[in-house]
């Protein structure tokens, strides 16, 4: 996929993960965009931000926003045990400290596990 990053304006080439493109396979469409505004013109950044906003305020999700989506992606990464230029890759941060953010949070939640399960093994020996 071709994607423009939208705070740096940084153009990345990001492999599209099976489940999605397995989703981009039913999506019915004509021309060369997945979100487009005619058969040439892809639509402007605002108008999606405009609708998912509809969308949340139709489903009571106001809270979650689409900068989320941006933290979540970078997070899973995280998770799946990506190094932090596999997750900058993908996310498109410019520096390396967003991403080790991300990766500390991520590593905060399976150092935690990690540490319950020791100390309840230690109680039990």
């Amino acid at each position: 996929m071709e994607v423009v990053q939208e705070k740096t304006g940084v153009r990345l080439s990001i492999f599209c993960p099976e489940r999605l493109q397995s989703y981009l396979a039913q999506v019915p469409r004509a021309g060369r965009h997945i979100l487009a505004k005619n058969l040439t013109q892809h639509l402007s950044k605002r108008r999606p931000q405009f609708l998912v906003s509809e969308i949340r305020e139709t489903i009571s999700a106001r809270a979650y926003v689409i900068h989320g989506w941006r933290y979540t992606a970078a997070k899973e990464l995280a998770e799946a045990g990506c190094s932090d230029t596999e997750i900058q890759s993908v996310t498109g941060h410019k520096s390396l400290e967003m991403v080790k953010k991300y990766r500390q949070q991520a590593g905060q939640k399976q150092l935690s596990k990690t540490a319950q399960l020791r100390r309840n093994r230690t109680k039990t020996e």
